[in-house]
């Protein structure tokens, strides 16, 4: 896990509109896993066009990102669901 003010310097490091880092692991073998999440807390329906708060279910997602310092980078999705 990294300090607020390390996630802070992540976030601003990826420089994604709209997304924040809230943490960071290194694991053996695997590389550096930047768990992040969106800074909008309402979702839009592709079909509708309405805007919701609520939750239906959550999907994780890893995307492989550019290595950092010669180390693989991925960045962990929560994609958020709403009904």
């Amino acid at each position: 896990m990294t300090s607020k003010s390390g996630n802070k310097f992540l976030t601003e490091l990826l420089n994604i509109e709209g997304i924040k880092v809230i943490s960071k692991r290194q694991h053996e073998g695997i590389g550096i896993i930047l768990q992040v999440e969106s800074l909008n807390k309402e979702s839009i329906c592709s079909i509708c066009g309405t805007k919701s708060h609520r939750l239906h279910q959550n999907h994780r997602y890893l995307i492989k990102d550019l290595p950092l310092s010669g180390q693989p980078v991925y960045l962990e999705i929560n994609r958020r669901q709403t009904i």
